[in-house]
């Protein structure tokens, strides 16, 4: 068994305790017609983690990224030590995705990690589309156009349960962008996307919620955002992305929150040296810590 194996155990203990409990667990409020089929054909086409893809690269280098995320919100901790890690009414399980611009690899990671926390972790997951502007998180799943979180914003009444897309093979949900608006930064400002975020973390604990962001320099959403999420996964596309743009985005994210990971996409991987330095992070002085090889054989998460 190699290390990385052996370092995820406790993720896939944790799976083998949860697989039997999440896998036919259908929240009762979800419509029947929101139930879908995961296309695994389709997902592989487009390089998307799937079921069959345990021993590839890109598996590896997801649980590499979910055991470091998982230990710092707390996730893998026993019920007393994880406790001590949340806020009052927190359950530190809103990680959200973004990046400094478009193109990046923001959604291809989102949805990667969103698949593979419910399919090889069995951790109950619900991905959020919150790029109102350039949504595609719904076509990356062939979904149909319908309501999401803005019609939720909009009007508090709607069941959000009933918004909602479930998987038919694995726990995980997906809720939609929504209806199209022009100013989503005022919407996600509003109260009621607060206690929306808050709703959705403390009624199901152990539910990993991730949010795919707009780009920082692009709009003002994923600002807004960041002041209500646990965690925020700041994507890079490596040796493409100007510096100032990457300092100048990691900075206004951390002015609100301190909590951010760096990982980086396309990058380039050493002889010989680790896949799994791929994944960063910024302390609260913002000092970031890199284990990345200089040269390269391989390619990490290639964005879409």
């Amino acid at each position: 068994m190699g290390v990385i194996e052996k370092a995820g155990g406790s993720v896939h203990n944790l799976a083998a305790k949860r697989a039997n409990k999440h896998r036919k667990k259908v929240d009762p409020r979800i419509k029947a017609e929101h139930a879908f089929d995961l296309d695994y054909a389709k997902l592989a086409e487009a390089g998307y983690y799937h079921p069959d893809a345990k021993a590839s690269q890109l598996a590896l280098e997801l649980r590499a990224v979910k055991r470091r995320l998982l230990r710092r919100i707390g996730f893998l901790r026993a019920s007393g030590e994880r406790q001590s890690h949340r806020m009052p009414g927190r359950q530190r399980n809103l990680i959200m995705v973004t990046s400094a611009r478009a193109g990046e690899g923001k959604t291809f990671n989102a949805v990667n990690l969103a698949l593979s926390l419910a399919l090889e972790d069995q951790i109950e997951t619900l991905l959020i589309d919150a790029d109102v502007p350039r949504p595609r998180v719904r076509d990356r799943f062939g979904l149909a156009a319908g309501p999401g979180l803005t019609d939720k914003l909009l009007d508090p009444s709607l069941n959000i349960g009933s918004l909602q897309y479930r998987a038919n093979q694995a726990p995980l949900s997906i809720l939609a962008e929504g209806a199209r608006i022009e100013r989503a930064s005022e919407l996600f400002a509003n109260e009621d996307c607060q206690r929306l975020l808050a709703e959705l973390s403390t009624q199901t604990p152990d539910r990993l919620i991730i949010l795919d962001a707009p780009p920082v320099l692009a709009t003002t959403e994923a600002v807004v955002l960041a002041k209500y999420v646990d965690e925020i996964v700041f994507v890079v596309e490596a040796n493409a992305t100007p510096e100032p743009a990457v300092a100048s985005a990691i900075d206004e994210l951390l002015d609100i929150n301190p909590n951010l990971s760096l990982m980086l996409n396309r990058c380039l991987i050493g002889a010989g040296g680790s896949h799994y330095g791929s994944y960063e992070y910024y302390g609260p002085g913002g000092e970031a810590k890199s284990a990345m090889p200089s040269r390269a054989e391989g390619v990490c998460n290639e964005a879409i």
